[in-house]
């Protein structure tokens, strides 16, 4: 453990990463964390490659791949990644093993959305299936990149327990595992029961193990602020990046101030996230 922690300071200060957004539950806010991740490195002048693997039909590929002069977004064989998105299947067998090649690009900073139960998926491609990544994780790092996970949980509980399982299968690994904990659906942190742990009727603690074992293993936290679902929903439909939406008169007044507000924020709580700042050289 020790050589892994020390492994993973290292890696620190490294802005050559491979990251992966996951969570074995869909609909936790996946896209929604790489569309603000993705949109904040790149206009800091990071070099991203980016890539949407539910097969060009997420959200992610929708809202910041590239267009054609008609507006009309461009096949996934045309996508740059380093500008737009680029797309592939990851639960199809000949197209999953892009989701390793990637680690082989030149770009500094690749970042991967995962659909909900990509575990599964990327499990097949180095470790035979099972509870295993340390075959594909594994590869990543010989490329000599830093193999990071940012997990998006969800106040249920089946997010907190797609960390864990994530935690196992990487397990003497010098993996960065980072939680960004989503606060859509919650009125506070408290609701977060099986992430921070509670007392039960008894005077028993429930849960939070999963967090100690993250933060004991070098990770850290984000906290991503609500944001109004009127102005969340006009975003998605109009396939807008957060800053344009802060502008765009498809969206109502109060809508462009929550959009403005939400971005604030968000960024004061990234820049304020020194583990954040430090891995990605900012």
């Amino acid at each position: 453990m020790a050589n892994t922690n020390a492994a993973k300071k290292e890696a620190l200060a490294s802005t050559f990463i491979h990251a992966t957004t996951a969570s074995d539950k869909g609909g936790v806010g996946k896209s929604f964390w790489d569309r603000f991740k993705i949109e904040f490195l790149r206009k800091l002048g990071k070099e991203v490659a980016a890539y949407d693997t539910d097969g060009g039909t997420g959200s992610l590929a929708r809202i910041l791949g590239q267009r054609d002069q008609n507006g009309e977004l461009l096949p996934p064989e045309d996508q740059d990644p380093l500008i737009g998105v680029k797309s592939f299947n990851i639960r199809k067998q000949r197209t999953r093993d892009e989701f390793l090649n990637t680690a082989a690009l030149p770009a500094s900073i690749v970042q991967l959305d995962l659909p909900g139960g990509g575990f599964d998926a990327i499990s097949e491609i180095a470790d035979g299936g099972g509870e295993s990544l340390l075959g594909v994780f594994q590869a990543v790092i010989d490329e000599g990149r830093t193999a990071v996970i940012d997990h998006v949980i969800h106040h249920e509980d089946e997010s907190t327990e797609s960390v864990a399982r994530y935690l196992d299968a990487t397990e003497g690994l010098p993996v960065i595992h980072c939680a960004i904990l989503n606060m859509r659906d919650a009125d506070s942190k408290a609701d977060f029961e099986m992430w921070f742990g509670y007392i039960d009727e008894n005077g028993e603690k429930i849960g939070g193990r999963t967090r100690e074992r993250l933060l004991a293993a070098g990770g850290f936290e984000i906290i991503m602020p609500k944001l109004a679902s009127g102005a969340a929903s006009r975003i998605k439909r109009y396939s807008l990046t957060f800053e344009a939406a802060g502008e765009d008169r498809r969206l109502t007044v109060a809508q462009r101030a929550q959009v403005k507000r939400w971005h604030q924020d968000m960024t004061k709580t990234i820049i304020d996230c020194k583990p954040f700042r430090k891995l990605y050289d900012i």
